[in-house]
């Protein structure tokens, strides 16, 4: 597994502190979204701005995608093959309506949808509603 310094690196990111620190928790919670309010929770000795700017250009590069559906918008890590000219992020999202987490579910591939004549899709996103397994299982 690369680093935070190294991805960063990898997708032409200069690795400032703040950054490294978010790339490191998405990457401590690979699956888990995160909304900025919550990352300025974990984050309560810096910036709002910075983590929305820092947020910002991970989307921007591919590093991170945003989840909508929810009460606030979400971000979660981006798939390898992600990048400044597109996410390739074609698996679906669950929300559990117990616990409120947002999880990205990447065992299940969305398939391409053949569109009508004259229709052309910006992106794809699927969100499943119910109870996530740690829910479940109490």
């Amino acid at each position: 597994m690369q680093s935070a310094e190294q991805i960063l690196t990898n997708k032409s990111i200069r690795p400032t502190a703040m950054r490294i620190l978010l790339m490191e928790h998405f990457l401590q919670f690979p699956l888990a979204s995160f909304s900025l309010n919550e990352l300025e929770d974990i984050f309560e000795h810096s910036d709002r701005i910075t983590i929305y700017r820092t947020l910002k250009t991970f989307q921007d590069k591919g590093v991170l995608h945003t989840i909508e559906g929810t009460n606030s918008l979400k971000y979660a890590l981006c798939e390898e093959e992600c990048s400044k000219d597109g996410h390739q992020d074609r698996h679906p999202h669950f929300h559990c309506t117990i616990c409120d987490q947002l999880q990205c579910i990447e065992s299940v591939y969305i398939p391409n949808i053949n569109l009508p004549k004259g229709y052309k899709a910006d992106g794809v996103s699927m969100t499943i509603k119910g109870q996530c397994a740690t829910c479940t299982n109490t």
